[in-house]
């Protein structure tokens, strides 16, 4: 998976829950554990969209659910 475009659309999505989303950095762990959580449910789910694979990690991150 393209790190860079994954990254853009996890931006997106935190601009969706109003979250600031200069707080989550390319380089940073955030972004690692929200990345590896993404690929982690796509290789389970195959057939699943992406962008609800990636909505899905983003609102586990935000609301800090203990299925993140």
């Amino acid at each position: 998976m393209n790190k860079k475009l994954i990254f853009k659309m996890v931006q997106n999505c935190l601009k969706q829950y109003n979250e600031d989303s200069h707080s989550i950095t390319f380089e940073s762990r955030e972004f690692e554990k929200i990345l590896h959580k993404i690929i982690e449910t796509k290789d389970k789910e195959d057939d699943s969209d992406l962008h609800e694979i990636i909505n899905d990690a983003v609102y586990g991150y935000i609301t800090d659910s203990p299925y993140f």
